[in-house]
């Protein structure tokens, strides 16, 4: 892995292993990871490691059981609500 994307940000307290994620989700570690680094669903790296925001997790199998759940609207419904606020710039 190149390193690229989301360095831990805050966005990964209480992270999951991208595998424990995808197993729980039902989607490829691939997948997972791919999202992650383009900075789709809330994560980071700690170290080497890749950790998936485990309320992201947790709020994503909850949803899977709805038939009209769809996984990336909801992420990035998530990642707009949880982003930093932008600062203020001086005119």
């Amino acid at each position: 892995m190149s390193g690229k994307g989301p360095q831990d940000s805050g966005r990964c307290a209480a992270g999951v292993s991208v595998a424990d994620a995808s197993e729980a989700i039902g989607l490829s570690k691939i997948t997972v990871l791919r999202r992650m680094r383009a900075g789709q669903w809330p994560g980071g790296r700690s170290g080497r490691k890749w950790l998936v925001n485990a309320a992201f997790v947790r709020a994503v199998e909850a949803g899977l059981g709805s038939p009209q759940f769809d996984i990336e609207d909801f992420a990035a419904t998530w990642m707009a609500r949880n982003a930093p606020a932008a600062e203020a710039v001086p005119a």
